[in-house]
């Protein structure tokens, strides 16, 4: 009983990287998801945000902020992954492409997060992968990883430079396969508490360069021009070259974020599934990482032999 609110508690939700509670209750008839949160305000701000926005996310039953939870739609279990990964339909990623505009754009304007996706944050995200991916997963000691440190710190300054332009929208900041349901054939989106100010092209990356999910190249490109003429479609028309080169720095930005996350998540928080996901984040860095001149980092990535650890 939770406020005079009597359920049943049916199970636990796996609740991927997060350190939150999901638990899928059912009350008469209906289930709902109950969030246990010690940001549970935050969520709840950045969900009504959204919703007034139509934005598709879970819509919002009830909340107590002092006992930090909230009753949540339940949008079942076919996250755009598990469909995907079985039927291969770009339908559903057209979308996911369509409401991230809407979230991007739309929702931007008094978005409630003070958070920025800046000089900081990057720097905080090369050094999760360094510290987790390369150190601890890899076993690479600092007189292997010293000589990549300037073309990192070149990443992020290109990087800087290149959204200066195309950096001020709202971010979800882990817009990927598993955080995508798919709810009477419509898409919905979770985890978007840590929203914040920043570039297009992260989210976008994060949705068409994902470790989960086997786009191929073409699919990849298709999905990336489609997500161009959107922009079109609201007068928002770049270099397609300027565009091409913010979306590769934020994709190596990344990846690298995603491998420090599962080697972390692995490693340090029992949860071995997320292993199963390194090899192929490991080739997208690698063969992203081809067209740059960042030939030490390439080399040194390279150079890991995952069978051997």
């Amino acid at each position: 009983m939770l406020n005079n609110r009597k359920f049943e508690v049916m199970e636990e939700i796996n609740s991927g990287g997060s350190d939150r509670r999901f638990l899928r209750c059912r009350q008469g008839k209906k289930t709902f998801i109950l969030i246990q949160d010690e940001n549970i305000d935050r969520y709840i701000e950045l969900q009504q945000h959204l919703i007034k926005n139509r934005v598709a996310v879970p819509e919002l039953y009830w909340y107590d902020i002092n006992q930090r939870v909230a009753g949540v739609e339940d949008l079942g279990r076919d996250s755009l992954y598990k469909i995907f990964n079985k039927e291969c339909r770009l339908d559903y990623y057209h979308q996911a492409i369509d409401e991230l505009i809407k979230f991007q754009i739309d929702a931007h304007p008094d978005a409630p997060t003070e958070l920025h996706y800046d000089a900081e944050h990057i720097r905080w995200e090369q050094e999760y992968f360094e510290n987790f991916f390369l150190k601890q997963f890899c076993h690479l000691d600092d007189r292997c990883i010293k000589p990549i440190y300037p073309e990192l710190e070149d990443i992020a300054r290109i990087m800087l430079h290149t959204i200066k332009s195309m950096g001020d929208f709202l971010m979800h900041r882990d817009y990927q396969s598993t955080n995508i349901f798919i709810k009477q054939k419509k898409i919905r989106i979770i985890d978007f508490q840590s929203a914040r100010h920043g570039p297009l092209g992260y989210d976008l990356a994060s949705l068409l360069k994902d470790p989960y999910v086997s786009l191929t190249p073409k699919q990849e490109l298709e999905l990336f021009d489609y997500y161009l003429r959107c922009l079109a479609s609201r007068d928002m028309n770049y270099q397609r070259l300027d565009f091409i080169r913010m979306y590769q720095y934020c994709a190596l930005q990344r990846i690298m974020q995603a491998l420090g996350a599962y080697a972390n998540l692995a490693l340090n928080k029992k949860k071995s599934w997320f292993k199963q996901f390194i090899p192929a984040g490991l080739r997208i860095l690698i063969r992203d990482l081809k067209s740059t001149p960042y030939k030490k980092f390439l080399n040194l990535l390279r150079g890991i032999d995952l069978n051997a650890i």
